[in-house]
């Protein structure tokens, strides 16, 4: 697993420095577990050498070359990094955490950020048409508004304190009570003042709109000894950017996204270099569990296909995994198929699409089932597949059923001693004590946790012995299958 944030080696990193005009630091995110993956296809395509972090990658690379990053097919997200610190020690006064904030704003090297940017898009005229000193007024905090979506559960809750939490996280019924009466009291002015300060805003925005780019800032933070929420730290920081550099705030159609990245001690910032994730291509007909394309593509990585060997997805679902590896593996047959007619349907629709595009691709689908292939032995050379998780689709009974059915099926077309399967799945305990009983047929090569929207999820490398065919496994099987039809016929007849 990759090292968090504050744990990385950023002095490697040579682009952050602004004396350095022509290389800049990139962060291409990635599946958290899957950073070494995306930092081989760096090296690869790029002859970059990646700093890893969680979720994360960093690499330096000329200003020049950086559309080539944007095609990489590991990553979700690339941005340019134009600030980094690892001792960023917040004080224990909020007020105080707020200014160091709000003056962070100083520190970046907007130019070399909005040069990488303005290459990216396309932007026309200057973005920095002057660099105004802060008046070390920081932003009006506004807890209302910022720590309205907080959660009981929140890590920073213990650190805030109580005059300024909303009502549905105050510990007793007397500060809501005051807190309404408050509100009763200053209401009248609160609505006036609230209008008078849109005004304001309004004529602001519409002063600077010809100054720059329209801007938001959007903070991740981790840690549980921060005084205040993400939107608290946007917020400041969002104020010092607008007063020093005059760009107006546009949080819906904005032309710049700014990055505050907040760790426990590091922090750094970032200007997107992507308005939508990488991730987001080849799909035009959805189903209950696609994957995404990066995912696909680092799943057939790591089968490391060859020219003129044939690639299955036995239960493919979309077709996600076959049809991106069409496009990045073009000298390989790839072939995908799945038991339900109406997943085969969406399957084609996203092939032809594609195909509608223009793209070329070697790959088809069929209806099968899994358990029993219309292949005949020993002509696959790979597998690479997204297992049912048990979750959205079937269940774990089911998989313990099905995980062991496949595997036997799958040695049965793989090729022997050089076959290899790559199976990506949430139920790992099904899998493995599956995998422990077609031993003989299948060896493990390794496996990987990643992350996947919250969900845990393993990937299982396993290598095809050379072992033609295991009988054993056969009878059990059959042993099984009969007595689950004794059942069944036992259970008919006390009904009857």
């Amino acid at each position: 697993m990759a090292p968090v944030i504050t744990a990385m080696n950023s002095d490697l990193l040579k682009g952050i420095i602004p004396e350095n005009h022509e290389i800049c630091t990139l962060e291409a995110t990635v599946i958290t577990g899957l950073e070494e993956v995306a930092a081989r296809e760096c090296q690869e395509k790029l002859g970059a050498v990646c700093v890893l972090a969680r979720g994360r990658v960093f690499l330096d690379i000329e200003i020049t070359r950086v559309p080539e990053v944007l095609k990489l097919r590991a990553v979700d997200n690339v941005n340019v990094v134009i600030f980094m610190v690892k001792n960023f020690s917040f004080p224990d006064s909020r007020e105080q955490c707020f200014e160091r904030l709000y003056k962070l704003a100083e520190r970046p090297d907007w130019k070399k950020g909005t040069q990488v940017w303005q290459q990216t898009f396309g932007y026309e005229g200057n973005p920095i048409a002057e660099i105004r000193p802060l008046n070390n007024e920081i932003c009006t905090p506004r807890p209302d508004l910022d720590l309205k979506s907080l959660k009981q559960s929140s890590a920073i809750l213990d650190n805030l304190p109580q005059d300024v939490l909303p009502p549905h996280l105050r510990q007793s019924q007397k500060d809501d009570k005051e807190d309404d009466d408050e509100k009763e009291k200053d209401g009248g002015h609160a609505e006036v003042n609230s209008k008078e300060d849109l005004n304001q805003e309004e004529k602001s925005s519409r002063i600077r709109e010809e100054r720059g780019p329209k801007f938001r800032i959007s903070c991740s933070r981790t840690g549980t000894t921060h005084k205040f929420g993400s939107p608290e730290a946007a917020r400041q920081f969002g104020a010092g950017v607008n007063e020093m550099l005059g760009w107006p705030v546009d949080l819906s159609n904005f032309d710049m996204e700014v990055l505050l990245c907040i760790d426990t001690e590091c922090v750094y910032v970032a200007i997107c270099l992507t308005k939508e994730p990488l991730f987001k291509r080849n799909l035009t007909s959805f189903g209950p569990t696609n994957l995404r394309a990066t995912l696909c593509y680092n799943l057939m990585r790591l089968a490391a296909p060859q020219p003129g060997e044939v690639v299955i997805d036995p239960m493919c679902g979309g077709a996600t995994i076959p049809m991106e590896g069409s496009q990045t593996y073009r000298s390989v047959l790839h072939l995908g198929g799945d038991n339900f007619g109406q997943a085969v349907k969406r399957s084609r629709d996203n092939i032809d699409y594609l195909i509608k595009k223009g793209r070329s691709m070697v790959v088809d689908v069929a209806q099968w089932d899994a358990t029993r292939l219309p292949l005949r032995s020993q002509i696959v050379d790979a597998i690479v597949s997204d297992l049912p998780f048990g979750k959205r689709m079937g269940s774990q009974a089911d998989n313990r059923v099905l995980y062991y059915r496949a595997l036997v099926e799958l040695a049965r077309v793989t090729k022997i001693s050089t076959g290899r399967a790559v199976l990506l799945t949430h139920d790992k305990k099904s899998m493995i004590r599956n995998i422990k009983r077609v031993h003989t047929l299948w060896k493990t090569g390794g496996s990987q946790t990643i992350n996947i929207g919250g969900l845990s999820a393993v990937i299982f490398i396993l290598y095809r012995t050379s072992l033609l065919a295991d009988p054993t496994l056969k009878a059990e099987w059959s042993s099984k299958k009969r007595k689950h039809e004794q059942d069944d016929q036992a259970t008919r007849e006390v009904v009857i």
